[in-house]
């Protein structure tokens, strides 16, 4: 039975929630006629009834009450004024507070009080099993054609053998045969990597249709919090306080555990808007604001990583006060010149808070640390940011998988280690003769700050150093020294809590998406290398952990974040100068590996994509201009004909030369290419790396 009863609640939780949007839409039309009560009617009562079938009976008479009331207005053909609108939302919001938390000083029922969020139960569209199902044909397609691939290797030894094992005066002329089998031999070759890049598509497309079903739409977590928000500014406010709480991209969906993960701080953060955000009427209308706190919970998706804003239009950030209360809990020096970003890192620290006194809802100092820590074990980060013209907003950034995590692979003494992505601001190229040399330490220029907001208390600064440290001396050698290579050290820029540091390697491989585990790596620190990832050559990558990273770079005394303002004027400033940029996107890594090989041998810099959907995504947030494109056609999800239209129809993308580099030479494609904007068509079969350098020579 309990089973059963889990099955139920479990759907009973899709049913009621689909309920509350529709009549929620409704409500927002402002019910203009005797249909839309009507349908709120047949909702409600549709509500109660299967509140009833799972046994829980405060939701089913706080449904019956409001069915009696829409009962009386259909009876009388009356349209619900602004009284009977404000009960309808009260008790949606009072419904969806007893489905999801019920607050300890109630007398719910126990039933109701636990969230209805089964994990053995799932829904998943039928469009969506259909995809899994192709995806699965698919592969299965790709496995017929590998049999028979199979077939025809097995005939050619068949028929080696039998020239072998052949009486001589009926052995055909030797060279005549051996060009025979070679001919075979290569196009059974030929067949196996067109498969073999077949075989990678359909492999992808088949994780992605099995991760989907995983997957969860915001609404589903975050859809009750508009009525927990109204509870708590009622709390904190007066019966009269209120609040209006906006929702953007409930409809992203990403894995239920890390939804559900985002939840409890979610409910801090909007906690801590309505409190330390709150203003009073008077105030808000001699500031040109509404009357009400408005809070806007948005969920965006960008690549691989989902993204959680909380923010307001109340009093914003104290920078003053913030700064006043790091420097009494000695977490900044009194004097030190810090900006807006760096300030409000601080406020995650525990035990921070700029409140003189504590209550029931905020001020404790717990509150943003727990977000903090909450993003931590999600291997996330957070943020807080000035809105302008008033308020505030802290946003969540989470990797969408626990188990999938994007990472720079970087070479370390031999070991193959992975940077996580998540903490990476800038990938630099500093050649020996930038560094600079402050108290016998080397920092690197960065050339574009991370934002343009800086506190009055700070002086303004046009430019950024950031101290240079050798990775290998915290994964190695204690002394190792900057690895410098061709004349330049690679750094990679990370930025924890607000402050940046940047780690020198030997060399850059990738920036690759893996699946990592938690395990412990023979021979290397645990709490330094938490996770091990594999790439595909089989080789380990060993992940690091950023914030132990950082913690060890702290013990060791590090330099801290210096600017130009901080450094003696006489001491020369040298222009950061950098080579061209070239993107090569291709979906095969060893195509990948072997075209960034060549073009860094050549003095060039080159990032890299799987395909023309990540291509112009890093095109269009990429900091530093990309100056070459060079992209296959054939590619999952974009192609390079898609992606070559795609940069034709956005301005700043347009001028970037395009050039097409795939096995396809047919005369249509070829054309195609050409008057789709690309300045050049080269193809593999006649490969020759002279050309690829002296076409991109040409373009530049």
């Amino acid at each position: 039975m309990d089973n059963l009863r889990d099955e139920l609640l479990a759907v009973f939780d899709a049913e009621y929630r689909d309920h509350l949007r529709a009549i929620r839409g409704i409500v927002a039309a402002g019910c203009p006629d005797a249909r839309a009560v009507a349908e709120i009617f047949r909702r409600v009562h549709y509500l109660k009834g299967a509140a009833r079938a799972v046994e829980l009976p405060v939701v089913e008479g706080v449904a019956h009450t409001l069915e009696n009331r829409l009962s009386t207005l259909l009876a009388a053909g009356s349209l619900p004024d602004a009284a009977d609108l404000k009960a309808i939302t009260d008790t949606l919001d009072e419904i969806d507070l007893l489905m999801t938390s019920a607050p300890p000083d109630t007398d719910v029922v126990e039933d109701v009080s636990v969230q209805v969020d089964n994990p053995a139960y799932v829904q998943v569209p039928v469009a969506r099993l259909d995809a899994l199902a192709s995806a699965v044909h698919d592969l299965m397609s790709v496995a017929d054609r590998h049999e028979r691939l199979w077939g025809q290797v097995m005939d050619l030894l068949a028929d080696q053998r039998a020239v072998m094992h052949a009486p001589e005066h009926m052995r055909a002329d030797p060279v005549a045969e051996f060009a025979r089998m070679t001919r075979r031999l290569m196009a059974v070759g030929r067949e196996r990597e067109l498969m073999a890049g077949q075989i990678d598509r359909a492999l992808l497309r088949l994780g992605e249709e099995v991760h989907a079903v995983t997957l969860v739409p915001a609404e589903s977590v975050f859809g009750s919090l508009a009525a927990m928000a109204r509870r708590i500014a009622r709390e904190h406010g007066g019966p009269e306080a209120g609040v209006e709480v906006h929702m953007s991209g409930m409809g992203v969906q990403t894995e239920r555990r890390v939804m559900q993960a985002l939840r409890d701080p979610v409910i801090h953060l909007v906690r801590n808007a309505i409190v330390h955000g709150h203003e009073t009427r008077a105030q808000r209308l001699k500031a040109g604001k509404s009357e009400r706190l408005n809070i806007t919970i948005s969920v965006t998706l960008t690549g691989v990583r989902l993204q959680v804003a909380v923010s307001d239009d109340g009093r914003g950030p104290d920078l003053r006060a913030i700064a006043a209360r790091a420097a009494g809990q000695g977490l900044v020096h009194a004097d030190a010149p810090l900006d807006a970003r760096q300030l409000l890192a601080r406020v995650f620290e525990p035990g921070f808070s700029t409140r003189g006194q504590a209550d029931s809802l905020a001020g404790r100092g717990v509150g943003l640390s727990v977000v903090a820590e909450a993003a931590r074990a999600l291997h996330g980060t957070v943020r807080m940011e000035q809105r302008q013209p008033a308020g505030t907003t802290v946003t969540l950034t989470v990797p969408v998988s626990q188990r999938q995590r994007t990472v720079l692979l970087v070479e370390n003494a031999g070991q193959t280690l992975g940077l996580p992505g998540r903490v990476i601001r800038h990938l630099l190229r500093i050649r020996r003769e930038e560094i600079r040399m402050l108290n016998g330490m080397p920092f690197g220029v960065v050339p574009h700050p991370p934002d343009g907001t800086r506190p009055e208390i700070a002086p303004p600064a046009e430019e950024e150093l950031v101290a240079l440290v050798p990775l290998h001396a915290f994964v190695g050698d204690e002394d190792a020294a900057l690895p410098v290579r061709d004349g330049a050290v690679s750094v990679a820029v990370m930025e924890v809590d607000g402050v940046r540091c940047g780690f020198a390697v030997e060399r850059m491989l990738d920036v690759r998406t893996l699946l990592v585990s938690d395990a412990t790596a023979v021979g290397l620190d645990s709490e330094l290398v938490p996770g091990i990832a594999w790439a595909r050559d089989d080789q380990p990558v060993f992940v690091l952990s950023p914030d132990r990273l950082f913690a060890r770079w702290r013990l060791r005394g590090n330099a801290g974040v210096v600017r130009f303002s901080d450094v003696d004027s006489a001491a020369p400033i040298v222009p950061v100068r950098h080579a061209p940029l070239v993107m090569v996107v291709d979906d095969s890594i060893t195509t990948r590996t072997l075209q960034k090989t060549i073009l860094q041998s050549h003095g060039y810099d080159v990032c890299l994509a799987v395909d023309g959907e990540e291509a112009l995504a890093l095109l269009q947030q990429s900091s530093r201009h990309v100056d070459v494109v060079v992209t296959d056609v054939e590619m999952p999800r974009m192609d390079g004909f898609g992606l070559l239209a795609a940069m034709q129809a956005d301005p700043h993308l347009a001028g970037i030369p395009v050039v097409l580099m795939t096995s396809r030479d047919d005369g249509d494609d070829v054309r195609r290419g050409m008057e789709g904007g690309a300045r050049a068509y080269l193809t593999k079969q006649k490969f020759d790396q002279g050309e690829l350098i002296d076409t991109i020579r040409g373009l530049l």
